[in-house]
């Protein structure tokens, strides 16, 4: 389990106790102000406790969801337009603007991990937004997962969705690629 330094602290945990756990290996230390109970740990955990206001999206959503088989890094997570940078060479953020960012987010549980992702359809429209941003066999592995699974997607989610997004391709796209 991940545990953040403030999260210790407000237990009643000094920094000196802290250090105490961490020698002992009672606590394993993880990154500046995060800590682990177990030696291995899920980086969607560390990514989900550090940045609880980022949503995973594109290929890590798709991973989470089962739509590809490998995880890819890095970690595709959007944070709204006015965050600050996440400075983490593991972590690809990309800033929505606030509308954006609201629409579709969902609370999962991964590997007894609650993550916050974007719903399917959100995640489909992403993926065919950033079509041009993404290695070809992922997006053609994607598109295909979605096809099998076309029949469970709430259309009417879709359709409320789409409006907010600019670009009129979008529907077309996920037209032609998944339903057809």
């Amino acid at each position: 389990m991940i545990m953040l330094h403030k999260n210790l602290q407000e237990q009643g945990f000094s920094n000196y106790q802290i250090q105490s756990l961490v020698k002992k290996k009672a606590l394993y230390f993880v990154d500046k102000g995060i800590y682990s109970t177990t030696k291995e740990i899920d980086y969607l955990e560390v990514i989900s406790k550090k940045h609880p206001n980022g949503v995973f999206t594109l290929e890590t959503a798709c991973y989470i969801y089962g739509l590809i088989n490998k995880n890819t890094e890095p970690y595709v997570i959007a944070t709204k337009q006015k965050d600050r940078k996440i400075k983490d060479e593991k972590i690809k953020q990309i800033f929505m603007k606030d509308n954006l960012y609201e629409i579709g987010i969902n609370q999962v549980k991964f590997r007894n991990i609650n993550i916050r992702v974007y719903d399917l359809e959100r995640v489909l429209i992403d993926v065919v937004r950033n079509k041009k941003n993404m290695d070809f066999d992922t997006y053609s592995e994607i598109i295909q997962a979605y096809k099998r699974i076309s029949k469970l997607l709430n259309k009417r989610k879709l359709e409320l969705y789409l409006p907010n997004f600019k670009d009129k391709k979008i529907i077309t796209r996920i037209q032609n690629e998944v339903f057809n």
